[in-house]
């Protein structure tokens, strides 16, 4: 007889020794994240709470909305691990980077904030798809630069068609998983397209992609449900390499 509830188990449960966060928005009153230290703090509390070890911060950075440069987001790092607490969890700093022509501009006049070596953190816009998405990416491979997408799952117009992340993997782009999208936040669609990309090794890295309370509270407390339990578990040790 087949079982009538899929297995449950929680994030918590299945977090590696030493996990570090590569994709959240820690850092206080710089984009749509932390509104101030107080929060940071609190959010790094909840995260050692389900065994998150540290995190590299990544603030948006996106000219229309969160205009930040490598000196603000240095300035609020410097703010935040001024707490010792935060200090020990916060390892360092990047920028989630929004994909678009300004980003493209900034090439030739900064080098861009890396994860770790020439490691990248770039976003899409959620709803429509760069009519020069290859043609950026292409832009930023020739400044050597190793590009991870964020949360491929998430953008919509991927969704009916598997072939537009394979033609992704196939030029050489590592992908990103929100640990949020496994648990549902954003969706049944979203968590489905999460756990097909999943199931085909596609991902490289994982995020959490915290932005507040709500979320981390939701990381904690709803269980995963997907059934290759060791499939999230060999996927989050990947993220040893930060």
């Amino acid at each position: 007889m087949l079982p009538l509830f899929r297995s449950k188990y929680y994030l918590k449960d299945i977090l590696p020794k030493n996990y570090t966060d590569i994709h959240n928005h820690l850092l206080p009153a710089i984009d749509d994240g932390a509104k101030n230290t107080y929060e940071t703090t609190c959010l790094i509390k909840r995260m050692r709470e389900i065994n998150i070890c540290s995190a590299i911060a990544t603030p948006h950075t996106f000219t229309t909305h969160w205009n930040n440069t490598p000196l603000s987001i240095k300035n609020a790092f410097d703010q935040a691990t001024s707490i010792k607490k935060n200090h020990d969890f916060l390892k360092g700093y990047a920028s989630e980077y929004m994909l678009d022509m300004n980003l493209i501009n900034k090439l030739e006049k900064e080098p861009l904030l890396c994860l770790k070596e020439n490691y990248i953190l770039v976003e899409l816009p959620l709803f429509f798809k760069p009519i020069n998405l290859y043609d950026m990416l292409f832009e930023l491979k020739i400044k050597n630069y190793k590009i991870i997408i964020a949360h491929p799952e998430r953008y919509f117009y991927f969704h009916h068609n598997m072939s537009r992340y394979e033609e992704l993997k196939e030029f050489n782009i590592f992908f990103q998983l929100n640990l949020l999208s496994i648990n549902g936040y954003y969706g049944k669609k979203t968590q489905k397209i999460a756990e097909k990309l999943i199931e085909n090794d596609m991902y490289d890295f994982t995020g959490t992609d915290i932005h507040n309370e709500k979320q981390i509270l939701f990381l904690t407390k709803k269980p995963i449900v997907f059934a290759k339990k060791n499939k999230i578990g060999d996927l989050l040790i990947k993220n040893e390499i930060f």
